[in-house]
C-alpha cells in the first residue's frame, strides 16, 4: 500500500474510532493518546517520541507501524 493508501486508512481509523474514544471520555478516563493517560508515555518510549508530539501524530505513529 502506497503512503496515500496508508493516510486513507487511518482516516477511515480515526472516524471508526470516534464513538469508542466519546464513551471513554463519557465515562470520565482519557484515551491512550491524550496526556495524562499513562499507557501514552509507555507508549512513546516505545516509538522514540518526545512528549510533545500532538495527539493525532502519536496516533498515526503508531497506526503507522503496522506497514512496516
Amino acid at each position: 500500500m502506497n503512503a496515500q493508501g496508508r493516510e486513507a486508512a487511518f482516516q477511515r481509523h480515526l472516524q471508526m474510532s470516534a464513538k469508542y474514544i466519546e464513551a471513554i471520555h463519557e465515562a470520565g478516563d482519557l484515551a491512550w493518546f491524550e496526556d495524562g493517560h499513562p499507557r501514552r508515555y509507555v507508549i512513546l518510549a516505545q516509538l522514540g517520541m518526545d512528549d510533545d508530539i500532538e495527539e493525532i501524530d502519536l496516533r498515526r505513529a503508531l497506526f503507522m507501524r503496522r506497514y512496516r
